[in-house]
């Protein structure tokens, strides 16, 4: 009995491996014994197998289906780029991933099978070559007309944004055409006040500009009372200029007294910019400023002077008044002044009318008043190059005179 049974169950189970190996695909037995698949002249084969799932082996086969007509692909690849449009050809690459991208998104896997004894999945993709060489051309001119049609609205943009570009420049030339148009008239109706030479100096605040003269002296006079106010030298040199001033004041008019009061200050300044601009024209210059103030003539020996950099300029604004604005700033005060010309085109310089105001931190420079701020006016008449006189009201004060003379 014993034996009848192992022979039956040695049967059954011959039978069941018969009826497994029975039940494996050709393809998968070919593959395990590493031979050829057949039909390799008429198809294109992509064979995948996994330990992990069958859908690991249907990614192994496409990988190696897609191996496999690689050479295929680029030849048609760049036989269809050809004949469709030849500007294609350096964006349309025929690499392994268009393949993957281009090709291969309309194949399918052929067969599949799991291998349970194993535990091993398999795929197959099987294809033949005439059926794949349509899909192939179809899949790729699909793909090439789209790249035209990207390309096309790609050309259409760059060309708007080439109008658009060249539409801001026209746009830009014109104004800026424009802007010298008004300039140009600008210049025609300022014509007389811009060329005029720029004032050196307000009534004491002097600019950055150097004086014209290479020797320049002045004396100021006050007439109510009538008294020696201050004297006043300059000698220029191409940008650079040195200046002398000397202030006296009688004691008459502080004390009651005799004896005279007396503030001395000396200057050098180098110009930095020489009426720069075409319509505001600017000067500006900097340079060091000595200055000392005694309560009589003869104390001056025991007075030592202070000193201080300072920065000057002026600029011309002809739609103001035709007027120059300018400034100085030292350690005393910060001074600011107009010169203007009211009637430039018949008097030219002949006449100015003069404004200045000063904020006086240093006590030691301020009126008899002790007044930090300080307003000054007057009136300048040029009768030439060389000689100019002055009327101005002074120091809250003082009606003073000027002479001045270029030598």
């Amino acid at each position: 009995m014993k034996p009848f049974i192992t022979f039956f169950f040695c049967t059954a189970l011959l039978c069941t491996l018969s009826a497994q190996e029975l039940e494996k695909p050709d393809w998968v037995r070919l593959v395990q014994l590493g031979k050829t698949l057949p039909d390799t002249l008429d198809s294109y084969f992509g064979i995948g197998a996994s330990t992990l799932s069958q859908a690991d082996a249907d990614a192994r086969a496409r990988e190696e289906f897609a191996f496999n007509i690689e050479a295929r692909v680029q030849n048609v690849i760049s036989r269809s780029v050809q004949e469709t449009d030849n500007v294609l050809k350096d964006e349309y690459s025929a690499s392994a991933k268009v393949s993957s991208d281009v090709v291969l998104r309309g194949i399918r896997v052929s067969a599949r099978y799991e291998d349970r004894d194993v535990k091993l999945f398999y795929a197959l993709i099987q294809i033949q070559k005439s059926v794949f060489d349509t899909l192939l051309v179809t899949e790729i001119r699909r793909d090439l007309e789209r790249k035209k049609a990207e390309n096309k609205i790609k050309e259409a943009q760059r060309a708007e944004d080439l109008r658009s570009r060249q539409a801001e420049l026209d746009l830009a030339r014109k104004e800026q055409e424009t802007r010298e148009q008004e300039i140009e008239l600008e210049r025609k109706q300022y014509e007389d006040f811009l060329k005029l030479s720029p004032p050196e100096q307000v009534i004491d605040l002097r600019n950055g500009e150097i004086a014209r003269n290479g020797c320049t002296l002045a004396l100021k006079a006050g007439l109510t009372p009538f008294e020696i106010q201050s004297a006043f030298a300059v000698l220029a040199l191409s940008r650079f200029e040195l200046s002398a001033n000397t202030y006296f004041q009688s004691d008459k008019v502080l004390k009651g007294g005799a004896d005279i009061m007396t503030r001395q200050q000396a200057a050098l300044k180098v110009q930095l910019l020489d009426q720069a601009g075409q319509f505001y024209k600017a000067s500006l210059a900097f340079g060091v400023v000595g200055y000392a103030n005694a309560a009589r003539f003869s104390a001056f020996d025991s007075v030592k002077p202070t000193y201080s950099v300072f920065v000057s300029g002026d600029v011309g604004l002809p739609t103001f008044l035709y007027s120059f604005a300018s400034f100085n700033v030292d350690g005393r005060k910060i001074s600011f002044g107009v010169n203007s010309f009211p009637m430039p085109g018949y008097l030219k310089d002949a006449v100015s009318v003069l404004f200045q105001v000063d904020y006086v931190w240093n006590k030691d420079w301020r009126d008899r008043f002790s007044d930090p701020l300080l307003f000054q006016s007057g009136v300048r008449f040029r009768a030439s190059e060389a000689f100019s006189t002055s009327f101005t009201y002074e120091g809250h004060e003082f009606l003073v005179f000027t002479v001045e003379m270029g030598l």
